[in-house]
């Protein structure tokens, strides 16, 4: 089956910096790459009250789309001489987040690898936060990646996979997977325990009571967890491990591990209107932000089968499914 990434560009270095990546996922995959390019009317812009007024010319707005359209024609050609690979393009007319959703839903791709602005949006030309937008409206995993992130070696030889002990987290096991093979990675879970501040500490901590707040056992019940999920993927021929950190701040805890372990890639699910439990406020940003490494992020939309991703991991029939075979 034809494997094809989609890469939204916008016309920006920082956007156009996602394709080595992409591509390189994509000649391990025999895929291909689908460039697309929205372009947003001037009358869906919004202006100051005090330009309320003026009215563009409509042939100016039919200009800047044939332009936009001149210009990737071009890019998607570049790149199939540089990479050999199929590469096809669009430019759609609407909202950014919108047609790139749609997009990547008509065309059933495998992912959206795209990058990010240092503040949390998206390159300069594009207003709000179109990879926020993506990672809570596609279907498929986005592989997201800040300027520091895309700068880096395109191979992958290890993934991070980030668990919270939640069926919501597991669900990127299976993507993570399907990363991991294509380039042959090293696997590593990690998994941050952190204490219930709740009640009176003081007294808790005072008590005679050993590990009174249960993050021993909590710490050894992930341990378990994760040694199960490893030993699936090592009889699937995977060199994985397992780490479980205890820290009452997961976003330091997670960002001082990668300094430490050193993953070309990070792996995490999100749920809802954030992320799972673990992930809750400010953690995915600051991981995409500050951990200098890509991101490949995927929010699960049937929680009653989240748990079921273990299981898929022993079945030889889910895992290759999530392969490029």
């Amino acid at each position: 089956m034809f494997t094809e990434l989609l890469v939204p560009l916008d016309g920006s270095p920082l956007a156009e910096a996602a394709i080595p990546h992409a591509a390189e996922l994509a000649r391990r995959l025999a895929g291909g790459l689908r460039l697309v390019r929205v372009h947003v009317p001037f009358t869906m812009v919004a202006s100051p009250p005090e330009t309320a007024f003026f009215i563009p010319d409509p042939s100016w707005d039919v200009q800047v789309r044939e332009n936009a359209r001149r210009w990737l024609a071009q890019k998607a050609q570049e790149t199939r001489s540089l990479t050999g690979i199929p590469v096809t393009f669009e430019v759609r007319v609407g909202s950014p987040v919108d047609e790139i959703a749609g997009a990547a839903a008509e065309r059933d791709v495998r992912a959206i690898v795209c990058s990010t602005h240092g503040h949390g949006g998206w390159a300069l030309e594009w207003l709000g936060s179109v990879a926020d937008g993506l990672i809570r409206r596609a279907a498929c995993p986005v592989f997201a990646m800040s300027e520091a992130a895309a700068a880096r070696s395109e191979d992958v030889r290890k993934v991070l996979v980030l668990l919270d002990g939640s069926d919501v987290s597991e669900a990127i096991l299976p993507h993570a997977v399907w990363l991991a093979n294509a380039f042959h990675s090293e696997v590593e879970l990690l998994r941050v325990v952190a204490p219930p501040w709740i009640g009176d500490s003081l007294t808790a901590l005072s008590a005679d009571e050993e590990d009174p707040f249960g993050v021993n056992a909590s710490a050894e019940a992930a341990k378990r967890t994760l040694g199960q999920i490893t030993s699936a993927l090592g009889r699937r021929g995977f060199k994985a491990s397992s780490t479980v950190v205890v820290d009452a701040s997961p976003a330091r805890a997670i960002l001082e591990h990668i300094a430490r372990s050193k993953p070309d890639a990070v792996a995490l699910a999100s749920h809802g209107r954030g992320l799972s439990r673990l992930f809750l406020g400010s953690v995915a940003d600051k991981v995409l932000r500050a951990g200098g490494v890509p991101a490949l992020l995927f929010r699960h939309r049937q929680p009653a089968l989240v748990d079921r991703a273990l299981p898929a991991l022993e079945a030889d029939e889910h895992v290759m499914a999530s392969s490029p075979a």
